[in-house]
């Protein structure tokens, strides 16, 4: 099952931005890629990357199903552990209740990923960028994502 609404896609675009910080005089590079994932199997519901295309689309493709399958299955074996360095907590208002998702950093070959759930939504978002992309930068990101993301909270795969 793929994804392909255009206001998903656009706004997986919108997040491989770089970022740009004016009173540091600081640009980063834009996100390799953004990716909406099932929590439930790790399949790429819909995706974006920032790289023009390339005669090695196919391999870039395979690449991003195995990262995406990976970093569902760690994702999955971190929620049920307790404490973890490299999660972040995150409580966003969902129908005038506060929810937390939990936000995970990661590095994958030579990547830092990041990836949260969606509240209470059977899905994942993923972000991919590259080594010297700040892992606090990244959850910032998805922070801002997952608010922008608000009409998917509570997206059941069925």
């Amino acid at each position: 099952m793929i994804i392909q609404s255009k206001n998903v896609k656009a706004l997986l675009h919108a997040t491989t931005k770089p970022v740009h910080i004016g009173y540091l005089s600081y640009d980063s590079e834009p996100l390799q890629s953004s990716v909406l994932l099932a929590a439930t199997n790790g399949a790429i519901l819909s995706f974006v990357t920032s790289k023009p295309s390339t005669p090695s689309e196919t391999h870039s493709l395979n690449n991003l199903k195995m990262m995406s399958l990976l970093i569902r299955d760690k994702w999955n074996e971190d929620e049920q552990q307790e404490l973890l360095r490299a999660r972040y907590d995150y409580t966003i208002t969902v129908h005038e209740e506060p929810t937390t998702t939990h936000i995970y950093t990661y590095e994958i070959e030579d990547l830092h990923a990041c990836v949260a759930q969606i509240p209470q939504s059977d899905l994942l978002l993923l972000f991919i960028a590259d080594s010297n992309f700040a892992y606090g930068l990244l959850v910032m990101k998805i922070k801002g994502a997952l608010e922008a993301f608000r009409d998917m909270y509570g997206y059941k795969l069925e």
